[in-house]
């Protein structure tokens, strides 16, 4: 009787963690019926889908090449190799931080078909516990509807282009999502609000952005928070790496575009890589993209603030993860995983307000991201599976070779317009009441 208690309070532990049980009080979702029913068929046919497409691409479903680099910088914290002067798989530079090597040293101790298997668990792990922390922060009691919703979004984002593209690559992007989202949408205040922020972003970059968005809103303690966390990981870098560390924040490496990729390459989903497709060399839109990037990157962040002041920090925080990827020089499509953040905040609108633009936004939203199939190159089974809208070729080619990039900014257009004019606003626990404006939590 006392092992089956165990194992029950085990078992609750987990499910808290993923999805902790609301105060009392909390208000319950309501589901329709039809949705309800969709769900298990819906959640099969993305199965279904990804099983086909590693029959037809086996090895461009899982090439996870990324996750050999990220093993190889690991190695080079144990064996005291240099990070940044060779490639260290194939002709692939390392373009992480010093912290983040340190970090990856672990996946170094294990066989690669095993550090392979791991990471795949734990990333669909982890995208689970961010759309769970998505829905949570809600404040919905903990029952099957919201159960069953985050199931049906979490079973929808497994197909989500950048997710997809996420796995099939062993990239960290969903790490970094579930970082910030557990740290800037938490349930209960904590001093320790902001220190994800600085982790994710002495991993990569991009997450800096969210310290002026912290700042704008007021949020001044997460900040300083996000700010030491982010000094921190640069001193373990310096620790673990000194050299590396050096030739990194002070010989410019983290500023060298080219290790990357071409700029004008389709796969910089960023401002920077539509201007250089634009314009030819992409050397002469460089003034042009430090313009707009200020002008599309304020819209963006003034956006999430309206948001936050409105009490949507769900959606303030995927808009300023979709503007860190905007902005950026570089930005490959499987960065934009922040629009899972921006499919819950859809579906929770559409479902409580039932208004008919947030279904269109919710449909927009999905549609948009979704792995759509747009060939099928069977002779090549080693290709990468094409899929998802950006990589279509036609003669709007404009378009859809930006469609992540314009999706952001319909995003920050629709979200200025609709809470400025709409009266629903989120209460403190986040969830819609229809009521008068409250103060954001």
């Amino acid at each position: 009787m006392s092992d089956a208690k165990t194992t029950r309070g085990f078992w609750t532990r987990v499910a808290d963690s993923f999805l902790p049980e609301a105060t009392e009080g909390a208000p319950t979702l309501t589901v329709p019926k039809w949705l309800r029913r969709a769900t298990p068929w819906a959640i099969l046919a993305v199965l279904a889908w990804f099983v086909v497409c590693t029959i037809i691409w086996p090895v461009g479903m899982w090439f996870q090449i990324d996750l050999e680099v990220y093993r190889a910088g690991g190695l080079t914290v144990l064996d005291g190799r240099s990070l940044y002067d060779h490639p260290l798989v194939a002709s692939l530079m390392f373009t992480y931080t010093p912290f983040a090597a340190v970090i990856f040293a672990p996946l170094a101790l294990l066989p690669l078909g095993t550090a392979d298997i791991v990471y795949t668990i734990v990333t669909v792990l982890l995208l689970v516990f961010a759309v769970a922390r998505c829905w949570r922060w809600m404040g919905y009691r903990r029952d099957r509807n919201v159960i069953v919703m985050v199931a049906l979004t979490a079973g929808l984002a497994l197909m989500f282009e950048p997710v997809r593209t996420t796995l099939y690559l062993g990239q960290i992007n969903v790490l970094l999502l579930a970082i910030v989202v557990a740290d800037l949408l938490r349930i209960r205040k904590s001093n320790w609000m902001g220190v994800g922020v600085g982790i994710a972003a002495g991993i990569k970059l991009t997450p800096l952005i969210f310290i002026p968005y912290l700042l704008l809103t007021r949020q001044f303690k997460a900040a300083g928070v996000a700010v030491a966390s982010f000094v921190g990981t640069i001193a373990l870098g310096f620790v673990f790496k000194p050299r590396d560390a050096y030739n990194y924040w002070f010989g410019q490496k983290f500023g060298e575009v080219a290790r990357v990729g071409d700029v004008w390459s389709t796969g910089n989903q960023s401002l920077r890589g539509f201007l250089a497709r634009l314009v030819s060399p992409p050397e002469a839109t460089q003034t042009a993209w430090i313009v707009l990037a200020a002008l599309i990157g304020g819209l963006g962040i003034w956006a999430a603030v309206v948001a936050h002041k409105r009490g949507e920090d769900l959606l303030a925080v995927a808009l300023v993860g979709m503007c860190s990827t905007a902005v950026s020089p570089y930005s490959w499509s499987h960065h934009w995983v922040w629009f899972v953040p921006l499919a819950v905040f859809a579906l929770n609108r559409a479902l409580t307000t039932r208004l008919a633009s947030m279904w269109v936004l919710t449909a927009y939203v999905y549609v948009s991201v979704f792995a759509w199939p747009v060939g099928f190159p069977v002779h090549d089974p080693g290709a990468r599976a094409p899929a998802g809208i950006w990589m279509i070729n036609w003669p709007g080619e404009i378009v859809t070779r930006n469609w992540y990039l314009i999706a952001y900014l319909v995003t920050a257009v629709f979200t200025l317009v609709h809470l400025r004019r709409s009266k629903a606003v989120s209460s403190t626990n986040g969830v819609i009441d229809n009521l008068d404006p409250v103060p954001s939590r």
